[in-house]
């Protein structure tokens, strides 16, 4: 739900994106958020839900507590182009309809004072923004322990953050399907890996909220995929964008570019790779499925090997998961089919 482009096994989407408007529905394309959205046409979307990674995490990644920038996925979004970003979804969407932005207090802030959202209220209580929006309210993500017992402790130090914000935009007038659900939703951290996941519980209320079946939902910044994930599960059609979809469920590999979120083969278990510092020293198997990925040639390091050594190593993963995507050779040493695995697999590296 990202930023700047990394190049290590990129595929550049954006050019054929502008050459012809992308399918209403249903498809995955690495882009650039700013340039998904102007591809699409007035008017042509019914819902937004969407995650920017915000300028604020490098605040919470100065002070140490967070690990939402464990990888070079989240170059951040400037908050100068905030107001870009809701003027582009404001375009976007049709009549009558509504937009959620995932974020923290520090940039729901930023927003607010960007879009002239003050104490002043509209007659039904909505407060005008300068995109043209009305924004209603912060709907509240809280984060509770997984059984759903109580609320999980988060990060910082004035009163730990067990919950994120939801910022509710409309655009004309929509009501929500069930006045009765409550403006803190409850929900456990999402198990799936990845950074900064949303539960899908929090994603499907909105998702059920704001559209109906066969509605087109749009997330510019979808990280994971759960909005495609709710989406689809719910009769709804979705067009999902990110410049790195290393992280992305393996359920949308039918609509994703090639070699992106494919499932795991049966029968391989996934192994993740060796530090590739140490890959020259390695022992003969590990540098043999090293140089079949095309990461070693005899004794030296391949081009390939020294972009991803460039990366400092706890931001590499997403790019090494990226270098390993490739779809298996029938010839391919079997350890390399196992970190092959492991790059589609989502695990973490240990």
């Amino acid at each position: 739900m990202s930023g700047a482009r990394a190049s290590v096994g990129f595929v550049d989407f954006n050019a054929q994106l502008r050459l012809e408007p992308p399918p209403p529905s249903d498809r995955v394309v690495i882009s650039d958020a700013f340039e998904l959205l102007a591809t699409l046409p007035d008017e042509s979307v019914d819902l937004v839900i969407t995650d920017p990674p915000y300028e604020s995490l490098q605040l919470h990644r100065s002070r140490g507590t967070t690990t939402r920038l464990t990888t070079n996925w989240f170059t951040t979004v400037p908050d100068a182009r905030l107001p870009e970003l809701l003027a582009s979804v404001y375009r976007v969407l049709r009549r009558d309809r509504h937009f959620y932005l995932f974020c923290d207090e520090v940039t729901a802030d930023v927003i607010k004072q960007q879009q002239g959202v003050g104490a002043g209220r509209l007659p039904n209580g909505a407060r005008p923004c300068e995109a043209g929006f009305v924004y209603w309210k912060e709907v509240l993500w809280g984060k509770t322990t997984l059984d759903g017992a109580r609320i999980r402790g988060g990060t910082g130090y004035h009163y730990r953050a067990a919950s994120e914000r939801i910022l509710f935009f409309e655009k004309g007038k929509r009501p929500l399907i069930d006045l009765g659900i409550p403006d803190v939703l409850l929900a456990a951290r999402s198990t799936v890996t990845g950074p900064a996941v949303k539960p899908n519980a929090v994603v499907r209320t909105l998702l059920l909220q704001s559209s109906t079946a066969g509605e087109l939902v749009v997330d510019p910044f979808c990280g994971t995929g759960v909005v495609g994930v709710e989406a689809r599960a719910h009769g709804r059609r979705f067009l999902l964008g990110d410049i790195d979809l290393a992280y992305l469920d393996a359920s949308l590999a039918g609509v994703a570019p090639p070699g992106v979120a494919k499932r795991v083969a049966d029968g391989i278990d996934p192994i993740a790779p060796p530090d590739l510092e140490e890959l020259a020293s390695a022992a003969d198997e590990v540098r043999e499925a090293a140089e079949a990925a095309g990461w070693l040639e005899g004794d030296a390091g391949t081009p390939e090997l020294a972009e991803l050594l460039r990366i400092r190593p706890r931001e590499r993963e997403a790019a090494v998961r990226r270098s390993l995507r490739a779809p298996p050779g029938p010839e391919e040493p079997p350890l390399l089919r196992a970190w092959r695995a492991w790059a589609l697999s989502g695990r973490r590296i240990s």
